[in-house]
């Protein structure tokens, strides 16, 4: 998929053009997330929240249809989890036909996912949905069956079956558009991004919940603008019975049957700290990285939160955010704050919730000129920039100055500083 209003059909483009233009002047700022996509990014969003019975039933329907290509990339995509986002299966979306437009709305640097919120008395979605309407546009924001406020597309009609047209000529208007389902599978996975730069850069990741990752195709690299949220695993004193005397809140850590957060016993109850352990009477709090030849209730095992600068991405979608090489548990990382000027080096140390993106340790945030507190630190503002490198890690824990060690290098190469400052406005 692309964020490229080049990708638009051209008296679509030349509306939406004027249409972000308007919300500009009126300080609405409305930045695109998604134009065209293809149609295996389509199945894999209709896919995620469907069951295998679903799933089938469409593909039989599609194959009876004549669509046999859109349902070759519907069962090619594979399986995949997530919020529901869609009931537009492949080709039926006005994005695969370059008619469509997804945005956000971006207020002081972070995105507004609310379409009743006013800032300034204005709410963004609405300003911009009435604005589309008033140039003939069709909006996501008033429609009742499936309300979708940062979608704006050409057509009234809601999709290309309700204009008229078969699934077999859906599935032939795809078919040379895309090419082989195969072709339109790798196409999703090499989008350009249009951003204000001369680097070699190409959007690799777009969420569904409107963040995205791009990835630099001279030296590899994974890059993204978020907020920072704190996260306090692996610091010895993270999680207490009484969360009033530990870094963070105990429910952030898990509950009952399902402690993400800290290390348990064979009953599944969390491990406390002995006499001999740095914070006797916390829990032993873990993270997904690991430094080998301590016991697994040896706090020593995890990664301080406390002390080592460390980067959080979100479950197993950060195998998706570079191609040329994987990024592992223990690669490295360079973070900006645009804010505050400061840069600090980090670790990937932990995974957390696959729908967010903009987390770290309590010594990254400080490092940032943030405060570090997991319970009110942090900032909700799109503020910090992240570059990290798959290769660079040693699959362990590192200290501090062993992180700045190695990879410094490879920022330097990579472009250092200056490249990093470069991706501003990604």
């Amino acid at each position: 998929m692309t964020v490229k209003l080049s990708d638009l059909v051209s008296a679509f483009r030349a509306t939406v053009e004027k249409l972000l233009a308007v919300c500009a002047e009126q300080n609405v700022r409305m930045v695109p997330t998604f134009t065209l996509r293809t149609p295996a990014e389509q199945a894999v969003f209709w896919r995620q929240s469907r069951s295998i019975f679903e799933i089938n039933k469409a593909i039989d329907m599609l194959r009876s249809e004549g669509a046999n290509y859109l349902a070759d990339i519907l069962e090619g995509v594979g399986p995949h989890n997530g919020p529901h986002v869609t009931n537009a299966l492949p080709g039926n979306s006005w994005h695969q036909w370059a008619e469509a437009i997804d945005c956000m709305w971006e207020v002081d640097g972070k995105f507004i996912d609310s379409d009743t919120k006013k800032v300034d008395g204005v709410n963004g979605y609405r300003f911009y949905a009435e604005t589309a309407k008033g140039m003939g546009l069709d909006s996501g924001f008033f429609w009742t069956s499936f309300k979708d406020s940062g979608h704006v597309q050409m057509r009234g009609d809601a999709n290309p079956k309700a204009s008229g047209y078969s699934w077999r000529q859906i599935d032939q208007a795809m078919r040379l558009r895309f090419g082989s389902p195969a072709t339109s599978h790798a196409q999703s996975l090499s989008a350009d991004v249009a951003m204000a730069t001369s680097e070699p850069v190409k959007l690799s990741y777009a969420a569904p919940e409107g963040w995205r990752v791009y990835e630099t195709t001279d030296k590899p690299a994974a890059v993204f603008r978020s907020p920072l949220a704190i996260d306090a695993d692996g610091a010895p004193n993270a999680y207490h019975q009484d969360s009033s005397r530990a870094l963070d809140y105990l429910a952030n850590a898990g509950r009952p049957g399902n402690w993400w957060a800290l290390e348990v016993d064979g009953n599944g109850e969390p491990v406390v700290q002995g006499a001999s352990d740095p914070a006797p009477g916390y829990y032993v709090s873990k993270t997904s990285l690991e430094n080998p030849g301590f016991d697994r209730a040896d706090p020593r095992r995890y990664i301080d939160a406390a002390t080592i600068p460390y980067v959080v991405l979100p479950g197993n979608r950060y195998r998706q955010f570079t191609q040329v090489s994987n990024i592992r548990l223990g690669d490295l990382a360079a973070a900006y704050n645009i804010k505050t000027g400061k840069m600090s080096f980090a670790i990937f140390a932990d995974t957390g919730p696959r729908t967010k993106l903009g987390e770290g340790s309590i010594a990254l945030a400080e490092n940032l000129g943030l405060v570090g507190n997991p319970k009110a630190g942090g900032t909700e503002a799109r503020s910090i920039i992240f570059a990290v490198f798959p290769g660079s890690g040693a699959g362990r824990g590192l200290s501090s100055s062993e992180i700045a060690a190695r990879i410094q290098p490879h920022f330097d190469v990579w472009g250092g500083l200056a490249r990093l400052k470069s991706y501003q406005d990604i």
